[in-house]
């Protein structure tokens, strides 16, 4: 499982967002509409939420930026919200694709500036991971099938070695 550390920070950058998408998509896989909206304690958050808050807070970031995106409502289906996460992945991809060098810079918002697409990057990647183990517990208590052990380990691992990655390049 061990590929070679990406070439550049933006390549980096990218490789880490599209394994963490594409983590949250195996673990999303075979889950019905209605394991999706269950409530699995009383006040708890549904697979639902947490796919339109990744989706949303992707897209906050990205409009903290400085760039023109459109806000979601929190109440969709969850094909809806698995379609509205796959339009957030390509316009997240397309914008670091076009990105100048300069926007690679790690700069994290502040009172006086902006966030850096890089860090923007970089911070709902890691939120995503964050909230894929919440998704996996309510996938479970909601009644979702196992999903094959060796199967998720690697989705894991890519994932993480990635992220791994991508932490190399932020330190240099």
């Amino acid at each position: 499982m061990t590929d070679e550390p990406p070439k550049d920070l933006k390549t980096g950058l990218a490789a880490a967002y599209q394994a963490a998408r594409k983590h949250l998509n195996f673990i999303l896989s075979d889950l019905t509409a209605n394991q999706g909206s269950i409530e699995v304690a009383p006040e708890s958050r549904t697979i639902i939420y947490y796919l339109t808050h990744i989706a949303n807070s992707e897209l906050y970031w990205l409009a903290a930026t400085g760039r023109k995106v459109i806000v979601y409502a929190k109440q969709v289906p969850l094909d809806i919200a698995r379609d509205l996460l796959i339009d957030v992945e390509k316009r997240i991809l397309q914008e670091l694709k076009d990105c100048t060098q300069e926007e690679l810079v790690f700069q994290p918002p502040t009172e006086k500036t902006k966030p850096s697409l890089g860090w923007v990057v970089a911070h709902i990647t890691l939120h995503t991971l964050y909230h894929s183990a919440e998704i996996i517990f309510t996938r479970y208590a909601a009644g979702g099938s196992t999903l094959p052990q060796d199967e998720l380990e690697e989705s894991w691992g890519r994932m993480m070695e990635a992220v791994s990655h991508l932490i190399f390049y932020v330190k240099q």
